[in-house]
């Protein structure tokens, strides 16, 4: 019986997000991305979770399958202007209608950077997206952790988006740890499946406090693309020139 519930939710699931596929109206960004599926005296419907902290209404809103307003975004509309204001609905509307008009002019300015194509969004993330990105951010950039939680840019983040949210600095720390669990596992993997032979590398220097470093790297072609990995970083306590 377990088993056969746990198909059905997989089969829904499935339904649910062949149908996200084509919900791209800015309304949806007002709902949680995690889309219920119900009976009530026989009739199908979806259940959209509001975002709002503390819903005005009653948690959410049911859309029934069974008629020929399936797909009307109606009621989805009215209960977010009773929970989050009609200027931030045209707002988030608005917003995704002039992201959606300069795509074409941000792409084509972009598409020639390096040996890679840029992709503009023209959606509002939601909240695991906004993480991931985040997370990309601080580490790549080299960010200090604590600048997630700095006012002006928790501020200009969430400004104009009352349903979203913005990681604090000890879930930005947690995904980081995660994404790096997580692609060290992967790089192992990669290494130890890898058919060709593995080119490794060392160097060594001093910094400028005199103490000395010796790093090790690992370079190999994967897909047709050079790829290096810096293996680890060791300090060296004691140098002898005898």
């Amino acid at each position: 019986m377990y088993f056969f519930h746990f198909l059905i939710s997989l089969l829904f699931k499935s339904i649910i997000e062949r149908l996200q596929a084509s919900w791209n109206s800015s309304i949806y960004s007002f709902f949680s991305e995690k889309v219920n599926i119900g009976h009530d005296k026989g009739r199908k419907y979806h259940y959209f979770s509001c975002k709002a902290a503390r819903c005005k209404g009653t948690g959410g809103v049911r859309r029934y399958l069974d008629g020929s307003d399936r797909s009307s975004t109606s009621n989805l509309r009215k209960h977010a202007i009773h929970c989050f204001g009609k200027d931030a609905v045209d707002a988030a509307k608005s917003g995704a209608q002039e992201a959606a008009a300069a795509q074409n002019t941000i792409y084509a300015m972009f598409a020639g950077t390096g040996d890679r194509l840029v992709h503009i969004t023209h959606r509002t993330h939601t909240d695991v997206e906004r993480r991931a990105n985040v997370v990309r951010w601080v580490t790549e950039s080299c960010r200090p952790l604590r600048i997630v939680d700095d006012r002006k840019l928790r501020g200009l983040m969430l400004a104009g988006r009352p349903q979203a949210s913005f990681p604090k600095r000890l879930r930005v720390s947690k995904d980081i740890q995660a994404c790096f669990e997580k692609c060290s596992e992967r790089i192992t993997q990669l290494l130890k499946e890898y058919p060709g032979q593995l080119s490794f590398a060392t160097d060594a220097w001093t910094s400028p406090n005199h103490r000395a470093f010796v790093a090790w790297t690992v370079h190999l072609q994967h897909c047709g693309r050079p790829l290096v990995f810096l293996l680890d970083v060791i300090e060296v306590p004691e140098v002898s020139y005898q």
